[in-house]
């Protein structure tokens, strides 16, 4: 325990302090030498989509942009910050792909600090082939230069190059992933009601995969009121309330062992595109935080967030 130190790290109150602003991440792809952007949908967890069709990541690759800026960025040194007042931060994007067990790092393009403070701009393309499956994106600060000489009252500050000093924002694309890609079938008969939803006997949500084979919802456009056929929305608010009872049964499903549902919210040993991955995403993605305290609360809070998911998918 001896050589074990605990040095401050950036926290959430100092990013507040020196006024961070991490711009939203752009994703392009090339195509016969055009370039065409992606739309995205998540915030930490973000599944990506190409209103051509055309785009998927291991053969067009993918292009990233971002802009990361720092009003203040000597609070960042001395006692009260992170680093010696003589060091030099770096700012990089950390990537990893654990489905090709890869990892780098990606340098800002410029860097550039004046009076009215610090501005990062990031571009970067993976070729095809790449990466496949996911993707984790991670802005850092680093210890580029330690300082030459440790000031009074730095001395708890690490000053080693090279080490991560604090994380300013980690998102995860997953080019994989069902995600919002609900598994829905048209099943036409006057003999069955206007909509039903099928599990199946699901072994382990855990591991089981997020598809029409384990869940499915079912609408019959025998019915007038049918809110959705084909891609074609019908009756927006009917369609709402369907899908946020859907949320509810699977939840309700997966709670049956109150571990899964632990595991589900916290993210704890899911298998990609499991069941209880998917619907960690689909928590994670909602503009509002889902309220778990009750049965009624979580069905209000279910109806808030997809009918504000879906108005976006509908304005994009």
């Amino acid at each position: 325990m001896n050589n074990l130190y605990f040095y401050p790290k950036l926290t959430d109150a100092l990013k507040d302090k020196c006024g961070f602003t991490v711009g939203k991440y752009v994703f392009t792809y090339s195509f016969q030498d055009k370039s065409f952007g992606l739309k995205q949908k998540g915030t930490s967890t973000i599944k990506l989509s190409d209103p051509l069709e055309i785009w998927k990541v291991e053969t067009e690759g993918i292009s990233i942009s971002k802009t990361v800026s720092i009003a203040y960025p000597h609070l960042l040194f001395g006692p009260d910050g992170i680093a010696c007042t003589d060091a030099a931060i770096g700012i990089c994007i950390m990537w990893t792909n654990k489905t090709l067990t890869q990892t780098g790092c990606i340098l800002p393009e410029s860097d550039i600090e004046t009076d009215t403070g610090r501005v990062c701009s990031f571009n970067y393309t993976f070729d095809p082939g790449l990466v496949q499956g996911d993707l984790e994106l991670s802005v850092i600060l680093y210890l580029k230069k330690k300082a030459d000489s440790v000031q009074s009252g730095e001395e708890k500050l690490n000053n080693e190059e090279g080490v991560t000093i604090g994380e300013v924002e980690t998102v995860v694309l997953d080019f994989n992933s069902v995600y919002m890609e609900f598994p829905i079938e048209e099943y036409n008969s006057p003999n069955e009601p206007l909509w039903w939803l099928y599990f199946s006997q699901w072994e382990d949500p855990k591991v089981d995969l997020f598809d029409r084979e384990n869940i499915c919802l079912y609408l019959n456009p025998h019915y007038a009121a049918c809110p959705m056929v084909g891609e074609e929305i019908k009756n927006f608010d009917l369609l709402v309330d369907i899908m946020a009872t859907t949320y509810m049964m699977i939840f309700q499903k997966i709670n049956e062992d109150p571990e899964d549902l632990k595991a589900t919210q916290q993210n704890l040993g899911l298998e990609n595109n499991s069941i209880c991955s998917i619907m960690h995403q689909f928590i994670e993605s909602c503009p509002e935080p889902l309220h778990f305290e009750s049965q009624e609360a979580l069905l209000k809070s279910l109806h808030i967030n997809i009918r504000k998911m879906l108005e976006e998918g509908d304005d994009q």
